[in-house]
């Protein structure tokens, strides 16, 4: 299970402190699908962020099973984040590198007991024919795939999923979306989808959070689509589309 209690997180801007997170409460059960969906500035990415530590509350406890993230000094940060696959809106692909090497990467950077094959990732996105291009030679949806190989690879325990379809269009989302939904199925993973589009978590999610200016305004049970609508534009009746 992760549980967030009481988690307050304050930025410092030209503009004076801003409130990213006010006492947020939140548990994630193990093996679910979990969207936390909002507007821009809602607080999404940095509740995201706390749960493998690349941020640290200024307040409340991250729980991540039987450990307490917040507290975890260096050698336990590492092994902590073994565990955490992680796919990012823009890619975050090394130009210079093939996809073969950028789908190795985590493997070059620390062991692992039980990795998948960097053939059995391509082969599971779809990407077999092209492990010796690189990212300038591939679509926008052929790069999130590479950066969805490279996060299985290490065989995860939670896949974090910061806005992964955001620079998609409609039907290359779908084909992402289709992706992450049968690696939820086949590796037995927790995944956590922060968006700002309803339908990619209507389509891959069991619950939802919905964030408005830095709270959790309603956790909600999601009514699954099978096709993803081309628009459903997010407003504050959120929990309507979700739930309906």
């Amino acid at each position: 299970m992760i549980e967030l209690s009481h988690i307050k997180k304050t930025f410092q801007s030209k503009g004076g402190p801003v409130h990213a997170l006010k006492d947020i409460h939140l548990k994630i059960e193990d093996g679910e699908a979990f969207g936390v969906i909002g507007e821009s500035g809602a607080g999404k990415s940095t509740l995201l962020r706390l749960i493998n530590a690349l941020e640290r509350p200024d307040e409340g406890d991250v729980k991540v099973g039987d450990t307490l993230v917040n507290s975890l000094n260096k050698s336990h940060l590492r092994a902590h984040r073994k565990e955490i696959g992680m796919i990012f809106q823009q890619f975050n692909l090394l130009s210079n590198k093939t996809v073969e090497d950028n789908v190795r990467l985590p493997l070059s950077l620390h062991s692992y007991e039980n990795p998948l094959s960097v053939d059995e990732v391509l082969s599971f996105v779809g990407l077999e024919d092209k492990k010796k291009s690189y990212p300038s030679q591939l679509s926008g949806g052929q790069k999130q795939r590479v950066g969805i190989a490279r996060a299985l690879i290490t065989r995860p325990k939670i896949l974090l999923c910061d806005e992964p379809t955001s620079a998609l269009d409609g039907n290359t989302t779908e084909g992402i979306v289709e992706v992450l939904k049968r690696a939820h199925q086949e590796f037995d993973m927790t995944i956590i989808v922060v968006t700002h589009e309803l339908p990619v978590v209507k389509a891959l999610c069991n619950r939802s959070a919905i964030m408005e200016k830095g709270e959790i305004v309603d956790i909600v049970s999601v009514k699954s689509s099978q096709k993803l609508k081309e628009t459903i534009p997010y407003h504050k009746r959120a929990a309507e589309v979700l739930t309906s």
